[in-house]
């Protein structure tokens, strides 16, 4: 352990710069990265200490961001742009990084049109609800409720595995009346 005990303040700092402390504690992920490395049978094996300190961290950030019930888009998009202490992240994990936020922006985009609008413009935008609705021409209270849907969908896909939300029929029954709709404006060859 002493080899990772003096990269506890540079971890401190580096945590502070996130952007969801709320969600993780400073103090509990500094915690249980030491409560992860007690766990080991041996830490003198560890190659680059600090790197795996920020590393075991970063887990338990992501973890703890996965398990909160509501989260900033805010934090969600800092774990695209992770800065690994080292500097030596593996080509691997900034590829699964960049491809956890794309995946991300793709679910954000399926949702339906005005929860979509709705969640991007309260939780990426940050706007506040009164200036969302007169926006979208609706009540603070429609668009809390497309805001809970959207959080809902986020809720089910993460649930899920991964695999996105299950349409509900109305949704289907729109897509199958647009595609009949389409169809018969085709013109005939």
């Amino acid at each position: 352990m002493h080899h990772i005990l003096p990269h506890e303040a540079a971890l401190r700092h580096w945590l502070s710069r996130r952007s969801a402390p709320d969600v993780f504690g400073i103090e509990d992920i500094v915690q249980e990265s030491y409560a992860v490395l007690a766990e080991r049978e041996r830490v003198d094996d560890i190659l680059n200490p600090r790197a795996y300190l920020f590393q075991v961290a970063q887990s338990l950030v992501v973890r703890n961001i996965r398990r909160a019930r509501i989260v900033s888009i805010q934090a969600v998009e800092d774990l695209g742009t992770i800065d690994f202490a080292d500097e030596a992240a593996t080509p691997e994990q900034s590829a699964i990084a960049h491809d956890d936020l794309r995946q991300l922006a793709r679910l954000i985009a399926s949702m339906p049109g005005q929860t979509r609008e709705a969640f991007i413009l309260r939780r990426i935008r940050e706007l506040p609800q009164r200036e969302i609705a007169a926006r979208m021409g609706i009540s603070e209270n429609t668009v809390e409720k497309h805001i809970v849907r959207g959080i809902r969908w986020l809720d089910q896909w993460f649930a899920s595995g991964g695999n996105p939300p299950a349409k509900t029929s109305s949704q289907l029954e729109r897509e199958r009346r647009r595609a009949s709709g389409r169809a018969r404006n085709q013109p005939e060859h």
